[in-house]
C-alpha cells in the first residue's frame, strides 16, 4: 500500500514558477500521478513538470468535466484505489495550488479518510499570478475579495466586493458583457488573461468598451474586474 502521498500544485503553466519544494518532491517520489479529463488528452500539469520526472512512471488519473456527481464520486473511487495500491511515496499534480478549486481535494478527502499520509505542496494559484501578468494588485488595503467559479452569479458580487476573479468558465466572454452592460460598465475596470502562460497567451486591461471578447471563452481564461477608486481616475 502507498506510504504517503504528495499533492504537488506546479502552478499557472510557466515553468519558472514551480516551486523549490515541488521540484524535490517530484525528484524523490517512486510515481508521478496525472489528472486528465479525457483519456488520451495531453495534461497541462505533465508538460510543467515533464524535464523534471523524466525516467519515472506516470500514471493517468480520470477526473471527466461532468455535471453528474454521483458520476464523478466513481472516478475518484477508482482514482483513489489507483493511488493507494502503489508502492512507497507517490505525487499527484495538479495546476495552480492543490487548495483551490482543484482536482485533487476530492481526492484527498478520500485518502485523509482512510489514513492515509496526505502532504500538499503549494503551487502559485492562477488568481495571483494572473494579476500579476496585468501588473496590478489583486488587493489592497483592507480592499475585500471574492473568486467565482463559473461566474454564473456575478451581478450580485458588484459593488460588494473590490476586487472579482472570475475562473473555470468557458462563457466568459458572454457572463462579463452581460453583468456588466446593466449600468455598472463605468465603475470597474477588467483584466484578462487567456491562457495564460502558454504560447498563445492574450493580456488585456480596460473597461468593457476596451476589451476584445474574441478567443477569450476558454476553461484556461481568468478575469479580475476592479471597481475604479477615485484615485484611479
Amino acid at each position: 500500500m502507498v506510504e504517503k502521498v504528495y499533492g504537488v500544485g506546479v502552478g499557472p503553466g510557466d515553468k519558472e514558477l514551480l516551486t523549490l519544494k515541488a521540484v524535490k518532491v517530484l525528484k524523490k517520489v517512486e510515481r508521478i500521478f496525472v489528472p486528465v479529463s479525457k483519456e488520451g488528452r495531453s495534461s497541462l500539469a505533465y508538460y510543467i513538470v515533464r524535464d523534471i520526472v523524466e525516467g519515472k512512471p506516470v500514471e493517468e488519473l480520470l477526473f471527466p468535466m461532468i455535471g453528474d456527481r454521483e458520476r464523478l464520486k466513481e472516478y475518484y473511487q477508482r482514482a483513489f484505489d489507483s493511488v493507494k495500491s502503489s508502492e512507497g511515496e507517490v505525487a499527484v499534480i495538479t495546476l495552480g495550488d492543490p487548495t483551490l478549486y482543484s482536482t485533487f481535494s476530492y481526492l484527498w478527502k478520500l485518502l485523509k479518510r482512510n489514513n492515509i499520509p496526505v502532504e500538499v505542496v503549494n503551487g502559485v494559484p492562477s488568481p495571483v499570478a494572473c494579476a500579476g501578468r496585468l501588473n496590478i494588485p489583486l488587493v489592497e488595503g483592507e480592499e475585500k475579495l471574492v473568486i467565482l467559479p463559473r461566474g454564473e452569479d456575478l451581478e450580485r458580487y458588484l459593488g460588494v466586493f473590490d476586487t472579482i476573479v472570475v475562473m473555470k468558465t468557458k462563457r466568459l466572454g458572454e457572463i462579463l458583457k452581460r453583468a456588466l452592460n446593466r449600468g455598472e460598465r463605468d465603475k470597474y475596470l477588467i483584466g484578462i488573461v487567456s491562457k495564460g502562460f502558454w504560447e498563445d497567451e492574450k493580456i488585456q486591461w480596460g473597461g468593457i468598451e476596451d476589451i476584445d471578447f474574441q478567443g477569450i471563452n476558454h476553461y484556461l481564461s481568468l478575469a479580475i474586474i476592479k471597481r475604479i477608486k477615485r484615485e484611479d481616475i
